[in-house]
């Protein structure tokens, strides 16, 4: 994957992340039957948290891997939880971020633990390949399972807090990575047939998700599932086809704004929530076009405090993992 298609990716997470809870937050409470415009979008940005876990591979399969580099890891994640965890706890207008849950810290520092053997995997290719499909296989079994035995209890842990999802995304980033594959998906047709097959893949996965998942989709008042492993193929397509992008015009702008977009990425996580909280507390979110508005704000807000708060080398450690 080049640098420019990095960027896309990390870019697209950062507007899949902001308009995921923009708009699932907003005043009607997930109801979104009164424009096909709000179901759509809220659709296609349900790669947000995914995407984020398989960035989070392929950037780290580019460093130099270590035991300080893994301690560094651990380190970060646990300074920037405490951090928005003390800030929510001393400030009370503050509202966490979606990203700043026990369940996103526990999950990075079991897979920053384990890296020794993330980087043995990564020498023994069929191996490695082997455990990605084999954490596959069971993430959709056990998603298929909770929706088809609501009942027993050992199918009844929340989605966010199935760890072996977000290993299987952290290691299918790896395992992109990993250089014959990385060669293959450099490839111009590989790429092509990727983004001819994304819009298809999509149209899919709606109608997977709307009649399969019916009962569940229609007594959750709407909310969509797709967070866990029905969406894998999905986001592995959408970064096959991004692998390789080019831009023919206007590249260093271009390329200017996406790199300083794609470094927000984690910040942007972090902060979104907090300012679409601040935002709503003085703006009343009662139309289609206020809610689109409030979208593109929150956005950039989130785009420019990150950014500010990257300038700063002491205080870029509580955004930066």
């Amino acid at each position: 994957m080049n640098v420019t298609g990095l960027n896309v990716i990390k870019t697209m997470g950062c507007m899949a992340a902001v308009t995921f809870f923009t708009l699932y937050n907003t005043w009607d409470r997930y109801d979104y039957d009164y424009h096909w415009i709000l179901a759509f979008l809220t659709f296609i940005s349900t790669i947000a948290t995914p995407l984020f876990f398989v960035v989070a591979g392929i950037m780290d399969a580019r460093a130099e891997q270590d035991l300080r580099w893994q301690l560094t890891k651990i380190r970060n994640v646990v300074i920037v939880f405490l951090f928005w965890m003390t800030v929510y706890y001393l400030w009370e207008p503050y509202q966490r971020g979606y990203l700043i849950q026990p369940w996103f810290v526990f999950s990075f520092v079991v897979i920053y633990s384990f890296h020794p053997l993330v980087a043995w995997l990564s020498l023994h290719r069929i191996t490695f390949a082997a455990l990605v499909l084999t954490l596959l296989l069971f993430s959709y079994g056990y998603d298929l399972l909770a929706v088809l035995y609501p009942d027993v209890s050992l199918f009844r842990l929340e989605p966010q807090y199935r760890i072996w999802t977000w290993l299987l995304f952290y290691l299918t980033g790896q395992l992109l990575c990993e250089p014959v594959i990385a060669e293959w998906l450099n490839r111009r047709n590989v790429t092509r047939a990727a983004a001819i097959a994304l819009p298809f893949i999509y149209l899919f996965t709606w109608l997977y998700e709307q009649h399969f998942f019916f009962a569940l989709f229609k007594a959750d008042r709407n909310a969509f599932l797709l967070t866990g492993s029905q969406i894998y193929l999905l986001v592995v397509v959408l970064v096959v086809a991004a692998s390789r992008v080019r831009f023919r015009r206007n590249v260093v702008f271009k390329e200017t704004v996406l790199a300083t977009i794609s470094k927000t990425m984690t910040g942007v996580y972090i902060l979104h929530y907090s300012v679409f909280d601040l935002i709503t507390a003085w703006i009343p979110i009662n139309s289609l076009a206020t809610k689109l508005a409030l979208l593109v704000v929150t956005f950039a807000a989130s785009v420019l405090i990150s950014q500010l708060i990257l300038a700063s080398s002491w205080l870029k450690k509580v955004i930066t993992l």
